[in-house]
């Protein structure tokens, strides 16, 4: 078998009737930005999620960076966030002025660490931006009493994690905002790049709407703010809106498969994703962690079966984040993570025969280290 990270090509052809359908309305009326569709991506995000203001843009780094710029991070302030995470996370950060300041991961689901995050503020800290990482909602009843004992706002970056839920709150409506992406490998991929900014609070959503427009209010051409040209378009926001109403059982799928392969590997020595409940973890990736990592993504490799590391080397050890001051072993709990982790394709679209070949892969795998253990003694 050859079996890819994700089949994007498998995912089309459920949706590809109406997308193509919706795409020649588009070309035909030549509304092509903003319009439409955009708003009832918006509108379905809003219902999905129950974040009150939900505003499209371009990407998910703008979702980003129009969040903290909409919160006035800037010059000298500091924003705690995590290690082990998409480039952009902290990158962000550093567009806008701010200087990321990053706290350790927990070991039992690579999220930050709430107890290392509430150590690393201080008088210059100006938010904590969390993210959920593989789809996995943070422990945000404990992030969030941080926050409110120092006064800090809570960036979500929620771009692996849409339609999670932990105690009947939605993925971006536990903090004072939220950006998710639409990049086309995400549980609701676009056919391009696409981003949204989340939020509960109305002063927020109205900043994000106008930053996102190059600071424009209502009077066209009267710039009140500096801002963006981070505009979603027409095509992208349809085949989203298209998609969205397949979700839920997307994201159900790749859990029924998460539990499916926890059922099969469990006795391996693996660590393994920790599936506490039904909706709180919605495996954008599904990560083993082994000391032997590289040498089981090749015999995948071999095997013909697509594997993924996420993220190989920790933002504080970036070269571009040296002027930091972190060095290796400062935060050994991340850098762990990424010298183990290997995500096995959980993309909905598998079939049980695909599934059943994984595991026998990864099974394989370990039985002949096993039998090597036991022609060396």
């Amino acid at each position: 078998m050859n079996i890819p990270p994700i089949n994007l090509k498998a995912q089309f052809k459920g949706v590809k009737k109406d997308i193509l359908k919706g795409i020649r309305q588009i070309l035909e009326e030549q509304k092509l930005i903003l319009g439409q569709y955009c708003q009832e991506l918006e509108e379905q995000v809003s219902a999905t999620t129950g974040a009150a203001h939900t505003i499209s843009c371009a990407n998910g780094t703008d979702a980003l960076i129009l969040s903290l710029m909409a919160l006035g991070i800037g010059p000298g302030d500091e924003v705690v966030t995590t290690p082990y995470t998409f480039f952009s996370t902290a990158s962000s950060i550093s567009l806008v002025g701010g200087r990321p300041v990053f706290a350790d991961i927990q070991e039992s689901d690579m999220n930050i660490d709430p107890s290392k995050l509430e150590k690393a503020i201080t008088a210059k800290t100006k938010a904590i931006l969390v993210v959920h990482l593989f789809g996995k909602i943070c422990d945000m009843k404990k992030i969030m009493a941080i926050a409110g004992k120092h006064g800090i706002p809570v960036v979500e970056d929620m771009a692996q994690a849409l339609g999670a839920r932990r105690g009947g709150a939605g993925a971006g409506t536990f903090g004072d905002i939220a950006a998710t992406s639409f990049y086309p490998t995400k549980n609701l991929g676009g056919i391009g790049e696409g981003g949204m900014v989340l939020t509960r609070r109305s002063d927020l959503g109205d900043r994000v709407r106008k930053l996102r427009v190059h600071g424009m209010g209502d009077k066209p051409y009267i710039h009140e703010m500096i801002g963006l040209n981070s505009r979603l378009d027409e095509i992208k926001a349809l085949a989203l809106c298209v998609k969205l109403k397949k979700l839920a059982s997307w994201n159900k799928t790749r859990l029924e498969t998460a539990g499916y392969y926890n059922m099969h590997l469990r006795d391996l020595p693996l660590v393994l994703p920790i599936i506490e409940d039904e909706t709180s973890h919605i495996f954008h990736h599904y990560v083993v962690r082994t000391v032997r990592r590289d040498a089981l993504q090749l015999h995948l490799r071999e095997k013909g079966i697509m594997t993924g590391i996420y993220y190989p080397l920790p933002l504080h050890l970036q070269p571009c984040f040296s002027y930091l001051g972190l060095k290796e072993g400062d935060l050994p709990i991340a850098e762990e993570a990424a010298r183990t982790s290997l995500a096995i394709p959980v993309f909905p679209e598998l079939r049980k025969s695909e599934k059943d070949y994984i595991i026998s892969g990864i099974r394989s795998f370990f039985e002949k280290a096993d039998e090597d253990i036991e022609n060396n003694q």
